[in-house]
């Protein structure tokens, strides 16, 4: 577990007034800044942590082996899926990868070592082989038929010395189609990976595997499979992760008297205020850290975590319906009109 806390270990504050001014590089022209833009400040730093669970960690290495594999351009890469349901760390595992691996300019072209887009909401063989042609810098991206921009892509994905693409929101494709589409669009996906020899990383919610299964010879180059899923506190190794997730946080905060985040009569309601989603968790801490600053609190206790949860997960909760309150029965709140619905 790791977190890139916004200050020292060292450094613990107990009012606003100890707050530190620099926490923007905002050059020595920039107007000094007030109590309240301090908080601001303080708190998306703390939102920026990110804490390396064991299956974030996991699906990292899975992305980094295929990517190492990839380089030796064999006639069937191995590719990888990863699922997840929202908030679950998808986007953010990719752009933590990703971010290792640079576009740099040499002479003669752009070398893009790893390829990554976000899927358009409504997307087509069409539109997405335009999206990828513009990020590998085709001037022309948007002329030609699909045939033609993917064969554009294959040569581009060559030239850019690119060694792995990795596509997020690929459940878009099901979302608008019949299965004929799904099929098409799992042909296109195929001949792409065998023709440039590039291995792909498929980013989604679950349902996206329904692609893969409309097309048995695309299927087996995605056998790997990591999900990335909320921790389930009736579990007992997620829930033990999930104590050290609010461990880890707790570490990054910059008060000196221990919040209430890792009380084990708090950690259960930590668990249904979030379903034990990685996103909602860092949502509420941050909103909870907000206003434990600005009402200077000496730290973040129930009654703080009470009002993050209005403010951050659901702003009509009854008292009863409000993990933090003296009325709520441990539930989860995965009903109809409730903020997880849906939720597996």
């Amino acid at each position: 577990m790791h977190a890139q806390a916004a200050f020292a270990p060292s450094t613990r504050i107990t009012s606003v007034n100890q707050l530190p001014g620099d926490l923007l590089d905002l050059g020595p022209d920039a107007p000094e800044m007030d109590a309240e833009e301090q908080i601001e400040n303080t708190v998306m730093s703390f939102r920026a942590n990110l804490v390396l669970h064991m299956g974030f960690q996991k699906a990292l290495k899975e992305i980094a082996r295929c990517h190492r594999l990839g380089r030796y351009r064999i006639d069937e890469p191995n590719c990888l899926l990863i699922t997840g349901e929202s908030g679950c760390g998808k986007s953010t595992l990719r752009k933590t990868y990703v971010k290792q691996f640079p576009r740099y300019e040499e002479v003669d072209r752009t070398v893009v070592p790893v390829l990554h887009l976000q899927l358009p909401s409504q997307p087509t063989v069409k539109n997405v082989a335009e999206r990828i042609l513009i990020q590998l810098g085709d001037p022309f991206a948007e002329k030609g038929s699909a045939e033609g921009k993917t064969a554009r892509i294959v040569t581009l994905l060559r030239e850019c010395r690119v060694e792995l693409v990795i596509l997020d929101e690929f459940q878009h494709f099901v979302d608008r189609s019949s299965e004929k589409v799904e099929y098409k669009v799992a042909d296109w996906l195929k001949s792409v990976i065998n023709e440039s020899k590039v291995p792909f990383v498929l980013m989604g919610l679950p349902r996206c595997q329904r692609i893969l299964d409309v097309n048995e010879q695309l299927r087996r180059r995605f056998l790997p499979k990591v999900a990335l899923q909320r921790f389930r506190i009736e579990i007992a190794a997620e829930r033990k992760q999930f104590y050290s997730v609010l461990r880890t946080l707790e570490r990054g905060l910059p008060f000196q008297s221990p919040s209430a985040l890792t009380d084990k009569t708090v950690v259960p309601r930590l668990y249904y205020a979030t379903h034990g989603v990685i996103d909602h968790v860092m949502k509420l801490v941050s909103e909870a850290l907000g206003i434990a600053l600005s009402e200077r609190r000496a730290t973040i206790d129930q009654d703080v975590l009470r009002q993050a949860f209005e403010r951050a997960i659901w702003a009509d909760a009854r008292d009863q319906d409000n993990p933090f309150h003296s009325a709520f029965k441990q539930r989860p709140l995965s009903g109809a009109g409730e903020p997880f619905y849906g939720y597996r």
